[in-house]
């Protein structure tokens, strides 16, 4: 269920998992960018592909599918950075090593740029034409789990003027959730470097801290930490407010989930702690699109209402057989301004 103040969409979910794609039984990790009277969403396949698509920002849940941004297999989890100019976005997302399973498993972050209105990525590869990973697995928290330990990926980039680095929150490791036969990541981390494109280096050696927990639930991993897509939550004097969402475990019937919190920082974003828990989580009603997890996820402001935020976020409808799909929720932007004040 959700926080009393985050109203779902009525029409959710808004993209919908093609029908008989054997590559792609999912459409996951929405990340969004409002540029021009246009809102441009990105989200992955199960297998393959980074998707594209664009809606008028008057009418912010039609979205129309565009070209694939990236066609390569093995990239999910992707991130749109917008350049202060607004002529360049710069994709970063998770590269598996194919074909993704036993010593192919483990994952880096790889980067991706276009020309706004052109759209033709362009990954970052070097002379042999090979994708250079901005940021690698590189302590040994970074390489644990059952069967798809060494990973990184998630990630969440932002330039941070305090001390004039670029920052990447990150996810690592994984967690295997046997009731939809899944690996989720375990670890949030935190890197820096000078460089857009890094590379990028752990900037706190341990696991990132988030306090708190969500109530009847035991969080098992962390799947991806992101600050809010606003002016009013933006890293200022050490605080900012984010979302982030939390693998769970329910300690009665042992059902994993995946369900979205809101989190603040008040030491500059080195550790965290909960304010709001859930903030978006799953119906656990079958038979509908978000049954079991809520999932990834990005922010925007409302274009048609400046007072809320919106949240693109993918839910899955099952466990084994699930699909999964995207949607989006609102909320008052007040929220954000009493949790930083808290």
């Amino acid at each position: 269920g959700d926080l009393s103040g985050v109203t779902e969409w009525s029409g959710n979910p808004i993209i919908r998992a093609p029908e008989n794609d054997p590559l792609n039984w999912i459409v996951g990790d929405p990340t969004v960018l409002h540029i021009g009277d246009e809102i441009h969403m990105w989200t992955n396949g199960a297998i393959c592909c980074i998707q594209h698509y664009v809606a008028k920002a008057s009418t912010p849940t039609k979205f129309v599918q565009l070209a694939d941004a990236i066609t390569s297999p093995g990239t999910v989890r992707a991130y749109a950075y917008l350049s202060d100019d607004n002529e360049t976005v710069t994709l970063f997302f998770e590269q598996y090593n194919f074909p993704f399973t036993g010593s192919f498993c483990k994952t880096n972050v790889q980067a991706a740029q276009a020309k706004v209105g052109v759209w033709k990525f362009e990954r970052y590869t070097n002379w042999a034409g090979l994708g250079i990973a901005v940021l690698s697995p590189s302590l040994p928290w970074m390489d644990e789990g059952q069967s798809c330990p060494e990973r990184v990926g998630n990630p969440f980039v932002f330039y941070n003027k305090a001390v004039s680095k670029y920052w990447q929150y990150f996810s690592a490791s994984s967690v295997h959730l046997s009731d939809s036969n899944i690996d989720e990541p375990r670890y949030l981390g935190l890197a820096e470097s000078d460089k857009l494109l890094g590379p990028y280096e752990p900037l706190l050696k341990h696991p990132l801290n988030i306090k708190g927990g969500i109530p009847g639930l035991e969080v098992i991993g962390n799947g991806s930490l992101k600050i809010i897509r606003d002016p009013s939550a933006s890293l200022e004097g050490g605080k900012a407010v984010a979302l982030a969402n939390r693998l769970t475990k329910n300690a009665t019937s042992g059902a994993t989930g995946s369900t979205i919190i809101m989190i603040r920082t008040e030491d500059g974003g080195l550790s965290w702690e909960t304010v709001h828990a859930p903030f978006i989580g799953p119906s656990l009603v079958p038979g509908t699109w978000k049954y079991a997890y809520a999932y990834g996820y990005d922010t925007l402001p409302d274009p048609l209402d400046n007072n809320y935020i919106l949240v693109y976020y993918n839910a899955r409808n099952g466990y084994k057989d699930g699909h999964e799909q995207v949607g989006v929720a609102r909320f008052p932007k007040s929220m954000i301004i009493q949790a930083k004040q808290r």
